[in-house]
């Protein structure tokens, strides 16, 4: 039995959203049901691209995709055009809906939809167990997708829910995008429990962030580090907030200073604060150290979440995750989602690092060149590449969780300001996120490659 099969009934209240004012379960119900059965009046077991933002029309339309048995890639719904054409023409959806979606409404969401005429070569059958898909980088229309099943989200699920304590009584604030994999989970865990969801786009750096806690009563927010670092510039935390609870954090290292300060803060607030790590891969998550031992395992990424196992391998340290929320595997093109399960649920997390005596894991480095920044991650060579198209000089990217550091082998310094915002436009981070800087020559080891350590230890 999956999650959105097994709802709470009744007029306990499910989700409140800006537009729509409060909705009960059993509205819920009514506004999936309707939603679904006009999807399958379209086909049975479709696939296409749900374009999102935290908004009852697209939770509805999310839900109807489960029920309905269709299989949906999650994408924002401010996705730039040119990216959306370069992925609805890669993987050839048979429908695309959306806001802003040139079609009719699909029932009981009121999103538009547009059906599209596939080529039945270039569609095969979509695997049984296929559920959903998600980009491997957030929002920057890269073609590399993860396939999740229905038997992880329901896993990752039940999974949160249990260690988080979820119970009736919870309303969560939507803090983050659904279509990235950390909001989305905090979507079905608390639709698993039964619990609320507040769903609306608001910055945590507007008063109305505050003020929606205190007005609807949230109990729980959820944020990666930027988020937090956002909360603590502002002294969210001397505020009345009577009614939280808990406090959340993944998507990135939170540094230590902070992991303290808000180890502290909740503490003296009576509240919890769960440092978690995940991937999009892992269905979201992965480990979670538990609030009680926070200051003492300030670094940790923690235990395993229920049902869970974590491992290192001999040979390189890399940590393995292993558990029935890990992905089936990953689709480069439409034929791909045809494949069934690849991984048999052991995940390489491509992340390297150690477990204490105790069991808690530590992540000291990283195999593959990727970063996570505000919560997306990002590709230090598709930023090489992307840039290096775009500039026409060599250059090397690099970073940390907190920053990304790009260099350009150039005497033109105006090609900074113009690499800076590229990066801003092309892979949708704040210009605070991303440093760059102009070199002579950029180092090279003896092979010829570059020398990204030489690079890091002057960033």
């Amino acid at each position: 039995m999956n999650f959105w099969d097994n709802w709470q009934k009744g007029d306990t209240l499910a989700v409140v959203d800006s537009d729509d004012g409060p909705i009960t379960y059993s509205d819920l119900h009514a506004r999936v049901d309707a939603a679904a059965a006009d999807l399958a009046a379209r086909g049975e077991r479709r696939f296409g691209m749900l374009f999102m933002r935290n908004s009852a029309a697209c939770l509805v339309a999310y839900l109807a995709c489960l029920r309905a048995r269709h299989v949906p890639l999650l994408l924002p719904d401010d996705l730039p055009q040119t990216l959306a054409d370069a992925l609805i023409a890669h993987y050839q959806p048979d429908w695309v809906m959306g806001a802003s979606v040139d079609g009719d409404c699909l029932a009981g969401s009121g999103l538009k939809i547009m059906a599209r005429t596939v080529d039945g070569a270039a569609a095969p059958a979509i695997a049984p167990e296929l559920a959903l898909l998600l980009s491997t980088s957030g929002s920057t229309g890269s073609p590399k997708l993860v396939r999740l099943s229905y038997k992880a989200l329901q896993a990752n699920a039940s999974a949160i829910s249990r260690y988080l304590a979820i119970s009736t009584d919870d309303r969560a604030l939507t803090v983050l995008p659904p279509y990235y994999s950390y909001g989305l989970s905090v979507i079905n865990s608390h639709l698993a429990a039964g619990a609320a969801l507040l769903v609306r786009d608001v910055s945590v750096l507007s008063p109305e962030f505050a003020a929606s806690i205190q007005r609807h009563g949230v109990t729980s927010i959820a944020g990666v580090p930027y988020v937090y670092q956002m909360l603590y510039r502002t002294a969210f935390h001397k505020q009345e907030l009577g009614s939280l609870r808990t406090l959340t954090q993944a998507g990135g290292r939170l540094d230590d200073r902070l992991t303290q300060a808000f180890g502290k803060i909740a503490a003296e607030r009576g509240w919890k604060f769960f440092v978690m790590y995940g991937q999009t891969e892992a269905t979201a998550r992965i480990s979670y150290v538990p609030p009680e031992r926070l200051l003492e395992k300030v670094g940790s990424i923690g235990i395993a979440i229920p049902e869970g196992k974590i491992s290192l391998d001999p040979d390189n340290g890399e940590i393995l995750y292993h558990g029935p929320n890990v992905m089936m595997g990953y689709a480069l093109q439409r034929a791909d989602l045809a494949l069934g399960d690849e991984l048999l649920g052991t995940l390489r997390t491509g992340d390297i690092g150690y477990q204490d005596e105790e069991g808690y894991s530590f992540v000291t480095g990283r195999l593959k060149r990727f970063i996570k920044l505000a919560g997306n991650r990002i590709g230090m060579d598709e930023v090489e590449q992307q840039l290096q198209k775009e500039l026409i000089v060599p250059v090397s990217a690099g970073g940390r969780d907190e920053r990304l550091v790009i260099w350009l082998e150039t005497a033109d310094a105006a090609l900074a300001d113009t690499a800076k915002q590229f990066v801003a436009t092309r892979f949708r981070l704040h210009h605070s996120l991303c440093r760059i800087r102009t070199v002579e020559q950029l180092p090279l080891l003896p092979t010829g490659k570059k020398d990204y350590s030489a690079l890091m230890a002057d960033a």
